[in-house]
């Protein structure tokens, strides 16, 4: 694939204005841009999400996982937990884990590198 440009990850969402919300003001992603209720685009690190209006055959919560790595996992958590965020907190000898879920039930976690 050497004209490879960039590449995404596409979320399949119910409701295009909650799920900006989550990823741009909650989780403080960058929105690229939005095209009405049919894509948007959210900027992170190194990566490109595309936001989808979910179809009738969608299977929502277990299809893919994003993971976000942070140099400040407690205060992270901490953050997210003001916005009424559960968390899964998995150590092992790695990592620091934490999953949690956007709007329509997708996995999302994340994580810090142990020294």
């Amino acid at each position: 694939m050497k004209s490879l440009q960039s590449c995404r990850i596409n979320v399949m969402v119910s409701n295009m204005d909650a799920a900006i919300d989550f990823y741009q003001d909650v989780l403080g992603l960058f929105l690229l841009d939005r095209f009405g209720d049919h894509y948007a685009e959210i900027k992170t690190p190194d990566l490109l999400l595309g936001l989808h209006p979910a179809s009738k055959d969608t299977v929502y919560g277990n299809n893919m996982s994003i993971g976000f790595g942070v140099t400040s996992f407690d205060e992270t958590v901490q953050a997210l937990k003001s916005h009424g965020i559960d968390f899964r907190i998995e150590q092992d000898v790695w990592n620091r884990l934490a999953h949690f879920t956007d709007p329509d039930n997708n996995s999302l976690f994340i994580a810090e590198r142990k020294d």
